[in-house]
């Protein structure tokens, strides 16, 4: 079993709000870790750094909220957790597994890994030749809001204490700031390997003003029954709030006007503006 939709990103774009809804749906299953990062542990060699203890520590986290919760234990899900964290990661068969639970047959299943949108051409392919033809969700935030809740996010857990403005601008310059909403890179470079018909781009700025109407649009694209869904307008994971130098907006305003472009003349205005 393997699964059938894919939420490629982008990050700080409503990707763990749609796995809230999703997870919901009772024609659905994802993982109990959000982000799986198999393909691009496999082929985004920058991320090895941090994507084996992700899934170490996000699968710790799932067990111990389990437990918590469950006075009566179901032994087969806990050793299930336990592996899917052991040594023997991010190979095929352990994504294989990943997917394989009896609680997931006969539902829609999905992977919801917002690096996947970054990964280069090679990786599709392999994606497709593992996966068929999946269904692509692809939520598109505007570049330089996008990038400012990623850099608040980044200090937020790196950081302790205020940074001065020549220290706002060294993490505005790193290269995850730019690279996670690189559009004109990857668009097209997904879009050339899916049917129109198989690829859903999304703007961000719709959930917040039109919640159901995306979750809609998102059950008529993967062939779902509507679904009512509780927390639909909760908001999932806050950006801390920081008092971030005027210069470091414009620093990521200059630096990304290529992409608000490139959104405009991929999308249309209407697109651009509500992402």
């Amino acid at each position: 079993m393997l699964p059938s939709f894919l939420c490629i990103g982008a990050q700080k774009a409503g990707t763990s709000w749609l796995f809230t809804q999703l997870h919901s749906h009772p024609g659905v299953w994802v993982p109990p870790i959000k982000e799986v990062h198999y393909f691009n542990h496999l082929f985004v060699p920058e991320n090895r750094k941090w994507t084996k203890w992700h899934i170490r520590s996000a699968t710790a986290a799932a067990l111990k909220t389990y437990v918590g919760r469950n006075e009566d234990l179901h032994f087969p899900y806990v050793q299930y957790l336990v592996n899917l964290g052991s040594n023997e990661v991010f190979t095929e068969g352990w994504y294989r597994r990943v997917f394989d639970l009896p609680a997931a047959a006969g539902k829609l299943m999905g992977d919801m890994t917002p690096e996947y949108s970054t990964i280069p051409e090679e990786g599709i392919r392999y994606l497709r030749g593992l996966l068929g033809a999946p269904k692509i969700i692809y939520l598109i935030r505007s570049p330089v809001s996008r990038a400012m809740s990623q850099l608040k996010m980044n200090v937020s857990r790196t950081v302790k204490g205020s940074l001065t403005e020549t220290e706002w601008l060294a993490q505005a310059d790193q290269w995850d700031i730019a690279n996670r909403g690189d559009y004109r890179t990857y668009v097209p470079r997904w879009k050339a390997q899916f049917a129109s018909g198989d690829i859903l781009f999304l703007p961000y700025g719709r959930i917040a003003r039109e919640p159901a109407g995306v979750m809609r649009e998102i059950e008529t694209f993967l062939g779902l029954e509507p679904h009512d869904y509780p927390r639909l307008v909760e908001r999932v994971h806050k950006t801390q709030s920081f008092n971030v130098p005027k210069s470091v907006t414009a620093r990521l305003e200059e630096r990304l006007r290529p992409q608000a472009d490139f959104l405009a003349a991929e999308f249309g205005a209407d697109f651009a503006q509500q992402t």
